[in-house]
């Protein structure tokens, strides 16, 4: 339902960085990373200083358990909006799993 309302309203406004960041909730909250990431990436690009769209972007990251690139993205979220608890909670919680993830392997 989420997901057919957004499509049909971005197909009316292909412009509008909340729709695109409504449409990349929606995804995320189903399970789907790439399009999340898909529909976040475009609302950043339409509002370039947008903290939300970073914080959907590294949303996105994590649902795809790419946390380095989450890291980033929560970081240059917090950097536009220092205030933000949640992106900066969002940013600790991506640099702990990715310190997780490494561990037990091995460089060669």
């Amino acid at each position: 339902m989420c997901n057919l309302t957004s499509s049909r309203a971005i197909k009316i406004d292909s412009r509008d960085a909340t729709l695109f960041s409504n449409v990349s909730l929606c995804a995320y909250r189903m399970g789907y990373g790439k399009m999340a990431l898909t529909d976040a990436l475009e609302a950043l690009r339409l509002r370039p200083g947008w903290p939300k769209a970073y914080y959907r972007v590294g949303a996105a990251h994590m649902l795809l358990q790419e946390y380095e690139k989450a890291s980033q993205s929560f970081k240059d979220g917090s950097l536009l909006d220092p205030t933000n608890i949640e992106m900066e909670e969002a940013y600790w919680e991506a640099e702990n799993r990715l310190r997780t993830s490494h561990v037990g392997e091995t460089s060669e």
